[in-house]
């Protein structure tokens, strides 16, 4: 298939999911990043396409796979035709004006999206659709797996970008998430940043005590009220306004980054919302080491900020995958490993040395993106 050299005023659609904050959070870093290289970009979130108890199941997961990974590892393995979910008319009322507004050029995040911008190059056709998949794990996440699971072929139509080649364990082009470089790792603070990503699923919560142990101060992430209460002296907490849901836009109508804040020891919190990046970066930013599973949100904040990632247990293979890559690459390592050295900063030194390396080696995935579009190249299956 190929691209047109598509000029400066095309808008380019970034098709994001709310369905966890891994498919959200990088889409609206790339959209504001191409923005800022004069690109008309504009943000969907799938979610605003499906039935509304729809939107109330998603919530309904996110708390049962808060409190129980096994029920969250389940999930992950079971297919699921998102198509049934849809609201006809919201996907008419979003078709219709992709239509009057001559869209061609798409950026998928989600396999969510794929029924829908089929059904709209189908009835565009003969015009045709520049449409991209952007894969932003190593492996082949949920939303993609069902996807082929009920069609095999289903990227004939696309082109297929990645941000990592996962057999020969190589960036290929990072996120860039704001503009300032990363605080030297001798200038951090002594503390470790320790979460679940968006979902706060995983085995985090149970490393907790043994950290304490040995000494170090956390800053937890809290994904239900009541849970900074569990917080002992020295740790801060930090939480996404409950209120927040990725597809509801604010008042100008835009999607936005969460609304992040550090609570209170009256439970109170003052959220704010960055216009650039989001606000947990900021934290990860100055810590020694993101302790977490290895999710594309938290494999992406540890790249941008070149802050060593230690490797729980993963969420389904794609980010088994996930794991092997950022160990390979030198960007992470196990916390099993981590604890046989007693957890010491000589190996977290060489991981921030690596990263702080490896983002300034490639293009950012918006930059070549936006190069290819004016170019008129041939789509490959990587970029």
């Amino acid at each position: 298939m190929r691209t047109e050299g598509a000029d400066e005023s095309a808008v380019i659609t970034v098709l994001c999911s709310g369905f966890g904050l891994g498919l959200y959070i990088p889409g609206l870093l790339i959209a504001d990043r191409l923005r800022s290289l004069g690109r008309k970009t504009v943000v969907e979130v799938f979610e605003t396409a499906i039935q509304a108890d729809k939107q109330e199941g998603i919530l309904r997961s996110k708390q049962a796979c808060h409190r129980s990974f096994a029920v969250a590892k389940m999930s992950a393995r079971m297919p699921m035709d998102i198509a049934k979910s849809v609201d006809p008319e919201a996907v008419e009322r979003l078709i219709g004006e992709w239509e009057a507004e001559d869209r061609r050029h798409f950026l998928l995040l989600s396999g969510h999206w794929l029924h829908i911008v089929n059904h709209y190059r189908q009835r565009r056709s003969p015009v045709e659709i520049h449409a991209d998949i952007l894969y932003v794990d190593g492996g082949l996440p949920p939303s993609w797996e069902s996807v082929r699971h009920y069609e095999p072929d289903y990227a004939r139509h696309y082109g297929e970008l990645r941000l990592y080649d996962t057999e020969r364990a190589e960036l290929l082009h990072p996120i860039q998430v704001g503009c300032t470089r990363p605080v030297p790792y001798g200038d951090r603070l002594n503390r470790c940043l320790i979460h679940g990503g968006g979902w706060g699923m995983g085995t985090y919560r149970t490393k907790i005590p043994e950290l304490r142990e040995h000494g170090f101060e956390l800053d937890l992430v809290a994904y239900e009220h009541g849970e900074e209460k569990e917080a002992a002296p020295g740790d801060r907490v930090f939480r996404i306004d409950p209120d927040w849901s990725p597809w509801l836009r604010n008042a100008e109508d835009h999607f936005t980054f969460p609304p992040f804040g550090r609570i209170h020891e009256d439970g109170t919190a003052d959220y704010r919302i960055g216009s650039d990046h989001h606000g947990l970066f900021d934290i990860a930013s100055r810590v020694k080491a993101i302790i977490g599973k290895p999710g594309a949100g938290t494999m992406i904040d540890s790249l941008g900020s070149a802050t060593p990632l230690v490797l729980l247990e993963p969420f389904g293979e794609h980010e088994k995958r996930n794991a092997e890559l950022w160990e390979a690459l030198g960007f992470g390592i196990s916390y099993e490993k981590w604890k046989e050295s007693g957890f010491s900063d000589e190996p977290l030194i060489r991981l921030y040395e690596r990263l702080a390396a490896a983002r300034e080696s490639k293009p950012d995935l918006a930059l070549a993106y936006s190069r290819r579009l004016a170019g008129g190249v041939i789509q490959p299956k990587h970029v």
